[in-house]
């Protein structure tokens, strides 16, 4: 062991930082337990920012580290598990109420610092506020489990992390599995599972007498379970002769009350997302931050909505005082998830990696999905694919009208969204598997049964008797706006079955339509503001969005079932015959569609299951096949889509591929896949090597009007002017840089040269001539070939390639257009 003397516990501990990161956690778990309790309160603070590095420092990559790297994936993940080695630690802190650590504020979201202008809205935050002399919050006073959590939450959203984690490919890093492990253990959903370890806190316990006029929590997402009376005079009852401190229910649920509430707070606020970084930061550390949140931050963020749901939905069996948490869990989380979707679907790009938003949004509408344990046996499934159910499930998963209360608080999220959705997938190539496939996992969740008939009849109570159409102070402000022909009622000819309309007044819900029209009247002030005018989505007929949708999934049908036949016949003809067989066998495809046909084959019946769904929600008849959709005024008085250069249709984006022009260096070159992958990576690092030592000689031998500079430029590649996006600049501008002459052994890796390369090889020992006399022979008849070509010639000018025109690394040829 290195230290002998506990005197030396602070250089143990820092010494052990420095370690590896086996031999870290090792080191620290022993010296965890030979420290005392003031030692371990002086290192916590500094253990906390080694591992995760707030500051941009070197942290413990949680985010980088994945099941690949085995030893440490296990080793990071016993020390950080619920009760591992750092929370024995944060428990043993917790034995003194009065230790304590401070969190700035410049890490908290900019809703939750308004939290704290006003601490007695939120109680969650009324005793952890430090203030000034003046009654300024500066920061957070945090006991030491509290305090970890923060710092953990932070991570995710820390802009000096975002690089690490935003070029991760695999979702299941250590971060992942901590988070995931964290919402299992600390919100569980099973009445009977007690967290562990069971300790005593009184740090959380009010000492003043507990008010009896609130009887229920606040709207706002702050937590006063603890000021539940009925709970509370319960345990009293049940203890009349214990100590009621020690008994309190807030000291049963006071763990859950904070990974909630810092989880939902930290994540799940828009602007902790677009956290702006000073113009000095980015100049001095060169940090870039995407204003899109990670894969990771989504898959995470699905993973706590999942969980919320089972531990919400198993509050009805539930009479512990964590049952009370788990009836306001969804109401904390509700009006953020709406806020959070809204801007996300605006803002994202309009290609496959939209699956994610959309597959967070569709597992929020649907809690009916979600119960005791689900969360925990999805864990090993990947979450990008849909959640698969057990014949066992179904019935449990059915929905019934035990959730009209929730949709009729989330009707904004079911009915705006849907409205978002169809202006956007209007706008996207129908034809790409990945279209298909989230337009027919939109429909198939919104034609379940009974979803479109509660939907329709929360709806009928929606009054939209406002005033002036324009925007409140409230979270309107943070809103995008609503695209207009979404919201745009024409009149059309009706396709809509009236037949079916007379069968809702007899409905499930006719009775409650008052309590309905009060909840979403209360939920639109809240969220969009009191004079938001709302535009059914199930109206009569339906919007002219859902029409032209409709129209182009039927176009898109044909053209996907024109590709299939085009590719068909494409292999057909190349591996026709028995030489056809052997390349189908020996050969790689050489499409350069990044579907196969198996993936092509499967958008037709996508879309046409979509479009049945469409019809089904809309009760749109048969008819409408032959319906050619008039007009919209927004639509006409636009501009002509297909003369404007700016608007790209997905025709315009597939011929423009054949003029797409590289500009980059040519060595970093994406592999190609006839060229070794080893031998590219290895033969650029010796380039590079060659050229860092002799490219002064090179560039000055290049340019020599002699024999020996032709020579040399038949040798080495010329200078080239390269571009690319410096992403560690404001706005990403397109910077240019020039390459000197250099020395490349890239075109030694291809697989052709590689293949002749060898047979040359295999003929010579053959012939019983020795591979050391055949290389060289080959090297002089290079030598021979090169030096012959640089015999002088009339009107041979010194090579180049200076590209002026393009865009990033890629420009194109608009003489077709």
């Amino acid at each position: 062991m290195f230290f002998k003397e506990r005197d030396n516990f602070m250089f143990g501990i820092q010494h052990a930082l420095s370690l590896p990161l086996r031999r870290k956690c090792a080191e620290l778990t022993v010296l965890f337990d030979r420290g005392t309790l003031l030692e371990l309160h002086n290192i916590f603070p500094v253990l906390i920012d080694n591992i995760f590095g707030p500051q941009g420092t070197v942290c413990w990559w949680l985010r980088t580290t994945t099941e690949e790297q085995l030893e440490d994936f296990q080793q990071l993940h016993h020390f950080l598990s619920p009760c591992g080695p750092l929370f024995n630690l944060i428990y043993t802190l917790l034995k003194d109420p009065s230790i304590k650590y401070e969190f700035p504020l410049t890490f908290l979201p900019e809703k939750v610092k308004q939290f704290l202008e006003h601490p007695t809205g939120h109680p969650f935050y009324s005793d952890l506020i430090n203030t000034s002399s003046n009654k300024q919050v500066t920061s957070l006073m945090l006991n030491a489990f509290d305090y970890y959590f923060f710092h953990f939450a932070y991570h995710l959203i820390n802009p000096w992390q975002q690089r690490a984690g935003a070029f991760v490919t695999s979702w299941n890093t250590v971060y992942y599995v901590l988070c995931c492990d964290y919402i299992l253990h600390f919100l569980p959903t099973d009445p009977n599972t007690t967290i562990l370890p069971e300790i005593y806190y009184n740090g959380k316990n009010p000492t003043k007498s507990i008010p009896t006029n609130l009887t229920h929590p606040p709207r706002s997402g702050g937590i006063n379970i603890f000021m539940n009376p009925i709970v509370l005079n319960k345990n009293i009852e049940d203890n009349k002769f214990v100590n009621l401190d020690r008994h309190h229910p807030r000291n049963e649920i006071w763990r859950s009350e904070t990974v909630l509430t810092v989880f939902i707070d930290m994540w799940l606020h828009i602007d902790s997302i677009n956290q702006s970084i000073s113009p000095t930061d980015v100049m001095t550390s060169r940090l870039y931050f995407n204003e899109l949140p990670t894969g990771e931050y989504m898959r995470i963020v699905r993973a706590l909505i999942k969980q919320l749901h089972s531990f919400a939905n198993s509050a009805k069996e539930d009479d512990t005082p964590l049952g009370e948490l788990k009836k306001i869990t969804i109401s904390m989380i509700q009006g953020k998830v709406y806020i959070f979707l809204r801007n996300l679907i605006h803002r994202w790009p309009l290609d496959g990696s939209f699956r994610l938003v959309l597959e967070l949004w569709l597992t929020y509408i649907q809690p009916w999905r979600y119960f005791a344990n689900t969360f925990k046996k999805q864990m090993e499934v990947n979450p990008d694919t849909e959640d698969a159910l057990s014949p066992s499930d179904k019935q449990q998963h059915t929905l019934t009208s035990e959730y009209l209360p929730f949709i009729a608080e989330n009707l904004l999220c079911y009915t705006v969204i849907f409205h978002q959705l169809l202006s956007r997938f209007v706008r996207v190539d129908l034809v790409s598997p990945k279209m298909s496939l989230m337009l027919y996992r939109i429909t198939k969740v919104f034609d379940q049964p009974n979803l479109p008939d509660y939907l329709k009849e929360v709806e009928q109570c929606v009054d939209n008797n406002r005033t002036s159409p324009t925007r409140p102070k409230h979270n309107a402000e943070i809103l995008p706006p609503l695209s207009p022909s979404a919201w745009l009622n024409t009149p059309t000819k009706s396709f809509w079955n009236h037949n079916t309309a007379s069968t809702f007044s007899g409905s499930i819900i006719g009775h409650g339509e008052k309590k309905w029209l009060v909840i979403v009247r209360q939920r639109m002030n809240e969220l969009e503001g009191p004079s938001f005018v709302y535009k059914k989505l199930f109206s009569e007929p339906p919007v002219h969005e859902v029409y032209e949708l409709l129209i182009q999934i039927q176009k898109s049908i044909g053209s996907a079932q024109n590709i299939i036949k085009m590719k068909e016949h494409e292999e057909k003809e190349m591996y026709s015959g028995f030489w056809g067989s052997v390349k189908y066998l020996l050969q790689a495809s050489a499409s350069t569609d990044e579907f196969t046909l198996n993936d092509r084959k499967k958008v037709p019946l996508y879309l046409e299951v979509s479009l049945g769904n469409l019809k089904d929600m809309f009760n749109i008849r048969d008819e409408y096949f032959n319906y050619e959709p008039e007009t919209s005024p927004v639509l006409s008085e636009s501009t002509d889509l297909s003369n404007n250069f700016k608007m790209l249709t997905p025709e315009r984006v597939r011929s423009r591929l054949k003029t797409i022009k590289y500009e980059g260096d040519p060595d970093l070159l994406p592999i190609r896949s006839d060229e070794c992958a080893f031998l590219v990576r290895t033969l650029y690092q010796v380039s590079l090597k060659i050229n860092e030592n002799f490219g002064t000689y090179f560039n000055q031998l290049y340019r020599r009007p002699t024999y020996c500079g032709r020579f040399s430029r038949q040798i080495l590649c010329p200078p080239v002017t390269v571009y690319k996006y410096d992403k560690s600049m404001p706005g990403s501008p397109r910077v240019d840089s020039n390459l000197p002459p250099r020395i490349s052994l890239r075109p030694c890796a291809s697989l052709k040269f590689l293949t002749y390369l060898f047979c040359g090889a295999f003929i010579s020992w053959m012939l019983n001539y020795r591979l050391e006399t055949y290389f060289v022979l080959l090297f002089l008849l290079f030598v021979l070939y090169k030096a012959l070509k640089s015999i002088p010639n009339d009107g041979c000018p010194l090579r180049h390639s200076y590209p002026t025109q393009g865009f990033g690394n890629i420009s194109f040829n608009e003489s077709n257009y």
